[in-house]
């Protein structure tokens, strides 16, 4: 007898455990927040982007440039107002670029290039700063690393993190 009972306990054991199976009555654990790593990523991004601003506001009041200022940290000095049309979001331009760093050193002149908004991998501000401008503008630009060529640079004549300038000329009308 003692062995039916054991016989009759295991066997409600294994069927308890097996009805239970696919079942887990834990709940996958939430994270609260960013994780330690991403809160320290983000403060010491925001720390750079101070600095970065910094610098380009003490540079922009040596020079006596009356630049302004755009919410994402760019900066902005039309030269020269030309009478084409404006620069839309999804415009075609054909464009002549200066790059200086920010110190004055040259890294690409009298480039001309096509540079299609929103559909080029490249310089973020460029975009940005591009709208709104017409044909003919003569434009100065100085954009911090996040919006240039960030932290890598270009790896040739751009460094890692560096402020640029860019004097820009835009010498085709708009395409649509």
């Amino acid at each position: 007898m003692n062995c039916r009972i054991r016989y009759s306990l295991l066997s409600a054991i294994v069927i308890a455990l097996l009805s239970c199976e696919g079942r887990s009555s834990r709940q996958p654990v939430q994270a609260a927040g960013p994780s330690p790593e991403k809160e320290m990523l983000a403060v010491v991004n925001r720390q750079l982007a101070a600095k970065d601003k910094d610098i380009i506001e003490a540079f922009i009041r040596r020079k006596g440039w009356a630049m302004e200022a755009d919410s994402e940290g760019y900066y902005r000095m039309v030269l020269h107002r030309g009478k084409g049309a404006v620069i839309t979001a999804n415009s075609t331009v054909e464009l002549r670029c200066d790059v200086y760093l920010l110190d004055g050193t040259p890294r690409y002149l009298q480039q001309t290039r096509v540079f299609q908004l929103n559909n080029t991998a490249e310089i973020a501000g460029l975009h940005k700063g591009l709208l709104n401008l017409h044909g003919g503008d003569k434009v100065r630009f100085i954009f911090p690393p996040h919006m240039a060529y960030g932290l890598p640079g270009d790896r040739d004549k751009i460094p890692p993190r560096a402020i640029v300038r860019m004097e820009v000329e835009i010498i085709s009308p708009p395409a649509p």
